[in-house]
């Protein structure tokens, strides 16, 4: 091996990841074949690959004919970027005789036949899509961690508004849970609250153990056990395979899951615990400190209620922070983060 086929860049495509093939088969068939659905919505917590997830598909559909893909920044401005960059595709694809286009950030104008000049981006778009329908050519619009901005409500409505017109417009997005909550729970966005909605969950471990085996070439206990480390959190998956690689490691040493345990506690882990209320860092600490994860310990040791109690589990589990095996017990998510979270609590 001349390169390390790992990166510990959240969203960076490295050469080794783990497919999530039902998934992707999923909007791949709901856009391409079916056409049943216009828009999904891809959530997880931070680290557990929704970006390459969603670039991924995108590069898929992207070498279909007829499949136009315009990946967007969230905190741009969203229409005018889609103006400029649906324009250029169209022209790169020889779409538009006699169309030209000026850009004077923040605006965007735009002439058709050497006259009727146009400045404003919904109008631009929507010249644009009826064209490009026309010609039965299909635009993915793809947003990487939207959040309930002022830009991203005049997108939402714009949408609506085009898919009722019956243009070929899709929508793929990627955003945190609790930002999902925000979006859906906003009278402004109600459009929002019937896309489908898919969370990716912890990716399998025994496909972790194999990948491992295969590019070390190590033994399947040795693998098994690198997989268990990751709880298949694919940020972990990355991190862990990176520095074994680096450190051309035999095996699961002290000093290497230190450094595995400082990189994902520094650039990952910090942002979890500082995003946390005190309460519910009292929540997560209570349940580190408990034996089994039993709701009656975290009540005793955290001194809630039983009310608080289901409250606080409720609150962690939409943060992907906590999982519920039952009713009455619960256990971390993310791996180590139970020995990240005991040495924390002295600093709250």
């Amino acid at each position: 091996m001349s390169n390390n086929p790992f990166t510990l860049m959240y969203g960076m495509p490295a050469p080794s990841i783990i497919s999530r093939a039902e998934h992707e088969a999923t909007i791949l068939k709901s856009f391409t074949i079916d056409n049943s659905l216009r828009t999904f919505y891809i959530t997880g917590i931070r680290g557990c690959g929704k970006t390459v997830f969603l670039r991924n598909v995108c590069s898929t559909i992207n070498k279909i004919d007829n499949w136009i893909v315009l990946e967007v920044n969230s905190q741009g401005e969203i229409l005018e970027s889609i103006a400029n960059k649906l324009y250029s595709k169209s022209i790169d694809a020889k779409l538009l005789d006699g169309w030209s286009i000026s850009i004077n950030l923040p605006g965007v104008t735009i002439t058709k036949n050497q006259q009727n000049t146009i400045s404003d981006p919904e109008i631009i778009i929507e010249k644009l899509l009826e064209r490009l329908s026309n010609k039965s050519k299909n635009i993915l619009i793809a947003i990487d961690e939207v959040t309930n901005t002022h830009e991203f409500k005049k997108f939402v409505n714009f949408f609506q508004t085009m898919i009722g017109k019956g243009f070929n417009f899709y929508l793929l997005m990627t955003g945190l849970i609790e930002n999902f909550n925000l979006i859906i729970n906003d009278k402004a966005m109600t459009f929002l609250t019937r896309a489908p909605k898919i969370e990716l969950e912890p990716l399998s471990q025994i496909s972790i153990a194999l990948e491992y085996q295969r590019i070390f070439n190590i033994n399947k206990e040795l693998a098994v056990n690198m997989a268990k480390l990751t709880n298949g959190y694919a940020f972990a998956y990355q991190v862990l395979g990176y520095y074994f690689y680096e450190s051309k490691a035999q095996s699961l040493n002290d000093d290497f899951i230190s450094q595995y345990d400082t990189y994902l506690w520094n650039n990952g882990y910090n942002k979890f615990w500082n995003d946390l209320t005190k309460t519910e860092k009292k929540f997560v600490v209570a349940l580190a400190q408990s034996n089994a994860g039993k709701k009656e310990e975290i009540i005793s040791t955290g001194g809630f209620s039983k009310t608080n109690f289901s409250q606080y589990r409720k609150r962690l589990i939409e943060k992907g922070l906590v999982a519920s095996t039952d009713y009455d017990k619960l256990e971390f998510v993310l791996p180590r983060f139970k020995e990240f979270v005991l040495y924390a609590k002295d600093f709250i």
